[in-house]
């Protein structure tokens, strides 16, 4: 789930490290309380727990998990989507990205050798880190729909729907819902294969190593960024945020989003469980954030902040620069 992160922003309503909180003024008030909020998680998840036991899975489908996996993931987005298109808000699918991973992870760790009561430890330290980076942004980046319920739609929803009109919720299931839904389980597969593999994965090596530095160091990046990011706006300041990785990145988070997903694929290199197929949905969601998140958020910050170009000037995209920004200057 498209700060997939937009998702990691495409879904930014309620990630305020982005800087993309609704402003009053920005887009009519669409309602949808927390009960209604919580209920769709509820449901999507039941529906998708239900569904993996009880589904008549076509030949050929009873030994394929990653692809029971996907089709799940899918009836859980639809049903979520019904809930979007009920509550006329389509940001109710704004956390999915983050749940849903965790619930596949232990989905197909009851399809692995040894099923729940084996713990291999390569698989168990990539259970700890996914579950490490969705908790991140349930604690630090809090969605107000599981509290307080949503008052308004994301920015960009409200946008598509001036220009798309009565196709907008069409549009709405096909690239707002499932299409960051795909992007997800994409980047996600690696990590699948690495938990499917359960009693029977090789050996840890020194390439698992280096995947838990990389996550480790990915989390860190996000943390600090989103943190400088906060302190940037707690003390009121309305200019562009230079400071920290912020004046060596334009987008540091979302490096560290892509870092993240890159390590997942590490740990299925040293489990020798890594294909072709399987690198490149962590290559796709990389490119996403490259082709589609940084030009989108680069547009608005250009269109809202007038300091925009002057402060970003000469900054990399993605990846931070070894020299801050004062030193370019």
């Amino acid at each position: 789930m498209a700060d997939l992160r937009d998702m990691e922003r495409l879904r930014a309503s309620f990630r305020s490290r982005d800087g993309l909180y609704q402003r009053s003024g920005e887009a009519p008030e669409r309602r949808v309380s927390a009960t209604a909020c919580r209920a769709a998680y509820a449901t999507a998840l039941t529906a998708a727990t239900v569904l993996a036991a009880a589904a008549p899975w076509p030949d050929g489908w009873a030994d394929a998990p990653l692809r029971r996996g996907l089709a799940l993931d899918a009836a859980a987005t639809v049903v979520v989507y019904g809930f979007s298109f009920y509550n006329n808000n389509s940001s109710v699918y704004d956390p999915y990205w983050c749940v849903l991973p965790l619930w596949l992870l232990f989905y197909w760790k009851a399809e692995a050798p040894g099923g729940f009561w084996f713990y291999e430890p390569r698989e168990t330290t990539v259970l700890a880190c996914v579950w490490a980076w969705a908790w991140r942004f349930f604690l630090f980046v809090p969605w107000e729909g599981w509290t307080v319920g949503l008052a308004r739609e994301d920015w960009r929803y409200h946008d598509l729907r001036a220009k798309l009109g009565r196709g907008y919720w069409g549009f709405s299931l096909a690239s707002l819902h499932l299409t960051p839904t795909l992007l997800v389980y994409g980047a996600l597969a690696p990590a699948a294969r690495v938990v499917l593999a359960g009693s029977d994965a090789p050996p840890l090596n020194r390439l698992d190593a280096v995947a838990l530095v990389c996550v480790v160091a990915a989390l860190a990046l996000e943390a600090a960024a989103d943190e400088t990011l906060r302190r940037h706006r707690a003390a009121g300041k309305t200019a562009t945020c230079v400071a920290g990785l912020w004046g060596r990145s334009r987008h540091p988070n979302y490096c560290g989003e892509c870092l993240f997903w890159a390590s997942l694929s590490l740990f299925a290199l040293a489990a020798d469980t890594l294909t072709p197929a399987l690198a490149a949905g962590p290559a796709a969601m990389c490119l996403f954030f490259r082709l589609a998140s940084v030009p989108l958020m680069d547009q608005r910050s250009l269109a809202r902040r007038p300091d925009y170009a002057r402060a970003t000037r000469g900054l990399p995209a993605l990846v931070p620069s070894l020299r801050p920004r004062a030193h370019r200057d």
